[in-house]
C-alpha cells in the first residue's frame, strides 16, 4: 500500500475584537469540532492545540494525512427479484445499479436481509484529499461554532461572534485556498493591530508562535495569563507589594489583550480609609485593575495595576487618565460609604416594606420576617448556637440592600459583606457582623464557605426562601434555564450541610417555609420543591463520586436530611467491599419483587408460621431488631448493614424451602406480611433494590 503523507495544519479565523467571556468555549468547540470533522473523514492526526486572542481562533493540528483512508464498503441495490429476471440474467435495474457505481455485472452477489434477497457490492471508497475537504467543509466547520450573539456583517450570510477579516489556512508549507462567503483564505496573518500593520507569510507552522510574538501577539492564553502574572509581581516588589490576584478579573484581562502590558499606578492614600472589598470592587469594575497590598502586613497600599493591550504605548500619559478614573470613582464609594454610615442599618429595615423583593412574592420585608422564623427552626435542630446572634442578623441581613453603596449596578457583588460593615460600623457584635457577610455564600460551585454555624444558618434559610419562593411563582427550573440560579442555591445548601455536619431534615423546613408564604395546603408543590432538592442531592454525590445505585437507594428513602444521606451512602459504599453483599441485595431484591407492587399492608401472625424456615427468618429479624434501631439512631449504618447481613442466610433458606405464593390464603397472606417485615428493616437504612449487581 502506497503510504500517505503526512503534514502539520494550521487554521486561523482572524476577527474583529470578541469578547472575553466567548473566547475560551469557542476555541474549545473549534478544536473539538475540527478533530471530529476529521475523524469521520478518515483522516488521521495525532494531536490538536487550540489557541485564541481576542482577534482570532487557531488551531494547529500536527501530522495530518493528506488523503482519507482508503475503505472497502459494501452497498445494497435492488431487491433480487427486480435485478435478475426468469433465467437469471442481469436487468436494466441491475445494469443500470453497476454501472452507477463505476463496476461490472460479476461485482453483483446475493444477499438474505430481513427484507429479503438483495444484490449488493463491495467497492473502494474514493480516497479525497485534506485539501478538497476542507473546500467542502471549512463553511460547516467555522458556522458550528455556537457563540452567545452573532452577527452579521455587510451582505453575506456567515454568521460569528464579531466580522471576520481573515482566514490563514496552511498545510505543511503551503497555503489551501478556500473562499467562504467573500472571504479569501491564505497563508498570511497579521500581527498586533496597534504595533504591526504588515502581514505575516506562514511557511513553517512550527514557527507561528514565534512569528507572532515578534509582532507582538503572545498566541497562547496560558502563557499571556503567567506574563500578566510576572509582570504585576514585578512592579508590586518596587513598592514592597503584592498584587492581589482575582482569578476571574486576570482571566477576563488575559481574553482582552494579545500583548499585554501591566502599568503600576496610585491613589490618594485617604481612600485607604474605604473598606478594603469597596477599593478592591472599584478597581476591578471600573477599570479592571488589581489591588496591591503590603508584603508584610497585607495591608492595602495606595497602588493599583492596570494592564494595557496597547504596547510600546506611553506608560506615564496612560498612568495619568487611569489614576484620574479611579480616583473619581473611589471619589463616589467615599461618597456612598458616609451617608451610608450616618443612617445605619437599623433604620432602613422599616423602608424594606417599601421594596417588593420579587413580583407576587411581597416585599423585602416580609423576606426579612419569614428569615427570623426559618433560622429560629433550624438553629433548634443544630447545637450550639448563638441564637441572638442569629436572629439579630437575620433581622438585618437584608437592609443593606436599601443602601447607597449596593444599590449602585458595580457594587451589587457586595451585598451582605457591605451589610457586615455597616453593622459592625454601628455598634453590632463581631458575631453578628460576620453572619451577615457570610449568609450570600457559597455563591458559586468554588467559592468558600461560610465559617460560623449561624451564618450557615442564615445562608440555608435565605436560599431556601429563595426556591421555595420561585416554585411559587412557576419559575422552576427546566433544561438549561434557571433564571434564578436554583441549582446553584440547592448545591449550596447541600455543600453547607456536609461540611458543617448539619443533621435535619429539609422537607420540615421547606414544608414550615410553604406555611409562611400562606401555601401550606400546596401537596404538589411540597412533592415538587422535594424531588428538586433530590436531584440536587444525587448530583452532588456524583460529584463526589458516589455510584449512582448506592445514592439511588438510599434517596428511596425519601429523607432530605443530606448529611444523614451522605453518611448512609458512605457506609452503604464501603459495605459493597464485602463478599456477601452481592448475596444480601439479591435477596432483598427477591423479596421486593414480591411485594413492591402490593398496596396492602398484611398483619403477620407468628401462630402460621408452621415451617421451620419462616420461624428462622422470623426469630434472626426479632433478635437484631433492637440493635439495627440503636445503630440506626447512632447513626451508625456500618453497623446497621452488618446487622442485615447476618440474616442473609434464613432469608435463603426462606426462598429455598418455602412457596410464599402458596394456594392458602390465610398462610400467603401471612408469609406476605413476613416478608414485609423483613423489608422493612432493610429500608431503614436503603433500599438495596436499587442496586445494580454487575
Amino acid at each position: 500500500m502506497k503510504k500517505i503523507n503526512a503534514y502539520d495544519l494550521l487554521l486561523e479565523i482572524g476577527t474583529e475584537e470578541i469578547p472575553p467571556s466567548f473566547l475560551s468555549t469557542a476555541s474549545e468547540l473549534l478544536k473539538t469540532t475540527f478533530c471530529e470533522f476529521l475523524k469521520q473523514n478518515r483522516i488521521s492526526y495525532t494531536k490538536a492545540i487550540n489557541f485564541y486572542t481576542p482577534r482570532r481562533l487557531s488551531l494547529i493540528v500536527n501530522d495530518v494525512s493528506e488523503k482519507q483512508k482508503e475503505e472497502i464498503v459494501e452497498i445494497q441495490g435492488p431487491p433480487k427479484k427486480y435485478a435478475f429476471d426468469e433465467l437469471n440474467k442481469p436487468t436494466q435495474v441491475a445494469l443500470g445499479f453497476v454501472k452507477s457505481h463505476k463496476l461490472k455485472v460479476n461485482d453483483l452477489y446475493v444477499k438474505q436481509t430481513p427484507k429479503g434477497e438483495y444484490v449488493f457490492i463491495k467497492k473502494k471508497t474514493q480516497a479525497k484529499s485534506i485539501k478538497q475537504l476542507l473546500k467542502e467543509n471549512l463553511y460547516n466547520i467555522i458556522t458550528s461554532i455556537q457563540f452567545p450573539k452573532t452577527m452579521r456583517w455587510q451582505e453575506n450570510k456567515l454568521r460569528f461572534a464579531r466580522p471576520i477579516r481573515w482566514l490563514c489556512l496552511v498545510y505543511g508549507n503551503r497555503p489551501i485556498n478556500v473562499k467562504i462567503d467573500g472571504i479569501k483564505s491564505s497563508g498570511y496573518t497579521y500581527g498586533h493591530r496597534n504595533a504591526s500593520k504588515n502581514r505575516i507569510k506562514i511557511t513553517n507552522i512550527k514557527k507561528y508562535q514565534l512569528l507572532l510574538k515578534k509582532s507582538q501577539v503572545v498566541v497562547l492564553p496560558n502563557e499571556r495569563k503567567e506574563l500578566i502574572k510576572r509582570q504585576m509581581v514585578q512592579l508590586a516588589k518596587k513598592i514592597k507589594g503584592a498584587p492581589i490576584i482575582d482569578e476571574e478579573l486576570l482571566d477576563e484581562i488575559t481574553n482582552i489583550c494579545e500583548m499585554p502590558l501591566a502599568i503600576l499606578c496610585r491613589f490618594k492614600p485617604e481612600f485607604l480609609n474605604l473598606p478594603a472589598p469597596v477599593l478592591i470592587t472599584t478597581l476591578k469594575t471600573h477599570t479592571r485593575s488589581f489591588a496591591v497590598q503590603s508584603q508584610k502586613s497585607q495591608q492595602l497600599l495606595p497602588y493599583f495595576i492596570s494592564v494595557v493591550n496597547t504596547p510600546n504605548c506611553n506608560c506615564n500619559e496612560v498612568r495619568y487618565w487611569y489614576e484620574r478614573a479611579v480616583e473619581s470613582r473611589l471619589d463616589d464609594a467615599q461618597f456612598y460609604f458616609t451617608e451610608d454610615v450616618k443612617v445605619g442599618l437599623e433604620k432602613r429595615v422599616e423602608d424594606e416594606k417599601k421594596v417588593i423583593w420579587i413580583e407576587n412574592l411581597g416585599t423585602l420585608f416580609e423576606k426579612t420576617a419569614r428569615l427570623e422564623k426559618l433560622v429560629l427552626v433550624i438553629a433548634q435542630r443544630v447545637p450550639s448556637v448563638n441564637l441572638n446572634a442569629l436572629l439579630k442578623a437575620a433581622y438585618l441581613s437584608k437592609s443593606d440592600l436599601l443602601t447607597n453603596m449596593v444599590r449602585e449596578k458595580e457594587y451589587t457583588s457586595l451585598q451582605g459583606i457591605m451589610g457586615g460593615i455597616y453593622a459592625k460600623l454601628s455598634g453590632e457584635s463581631d458575631l453578628v457582623a460576620q453572619i451577615i457577610s457570610e449568609h450570600y455564600l457559597p455563591k458559586g460551585p468554588n467559592d468558600k464557605l461560610p465559617q460560623t454555624i449561624e451564618g450557615s444558618i442564615l445562608s440555608i434559610a435565605d436560599k431556601i426562601d429563595n426556591i421555595v419562593g420561585a416554585f411559587i411563582i412557576g419559575e422552576i427550573p427546566s433544561g438549561s434555564l434557571d433564571p434564578f440560579g436554583l441549582r446553584r442555591q440547592a448545591l449550596a445548601i447541600g455543600s453547607i450541610c456536609l461540611n458543617k455536619q448539619l443533621n435535619f431534615d429539609l422537607s420540615e423546613i421547606i414544608g414550615l417555609n410553604l406555611e409562611y408564604f400562606n401555601k401550606q395546603n400546596e401537596t404538589n408543590l411540597l412533592s415538587a420543591l422535594s424531588d428538586f432538592f433530590r436531584e440536587r442531592i444525587n448530583t452532588l454525590l456524583l460529584d463526589q463520586n458516589y455510584r449512582y445505585d448506592v445514592i439511588n437507594a438510599v434517596l428511596a428513602l425519601k429523607s432530605l436530611n443530606i448529611f444523614d444521606i451522605y453518611l448512609r451512602v458512605r457506609a452503604l459504599t464501603e459495605f459493597r467491599k464485602q463478599k456477601e453483599f452481592e448475596l444480601l441485595v439479591i435477596g432483598q431484591k427477591r423479596v421486593n419483587n414480591i411485594i413492591r407492587d402490593l398496596t396492602q399492608s398484611f398483619v403477620l401472625s407468628r401462630d402460621l408460621l408452621t415451617t421451620p424456615a419462616e420461624q428462622q427468618v422470623y426469630q434472626s429479624a426479632k433478635a437484631i431488631e433492637e440493635n439495627l434501631l440503636t445503630a440506626i439512631a447512632a447513626q451508625d449504618y456500618l453497623k446497621a448493614l452488618n446487622l442485615l447481613l447476618s440474616l442473609r442466610p434464613a432469608i435463603d433458606n426462606l426462598f429455598d424451602q418455602v412457596l410464599i405464593m402458596c394456594e392458602d390464603e390465610k398462610m400467603r397472606n401471612n408469609r406476605i406480611a413476613l416478608l414485609q417485615y423483613i423489608n422493612s428493616l432493610f429500608i431503614k437504612v436503603a433500599n438495596l433494590s436499587e442496586i445494580v449487581i454487575e
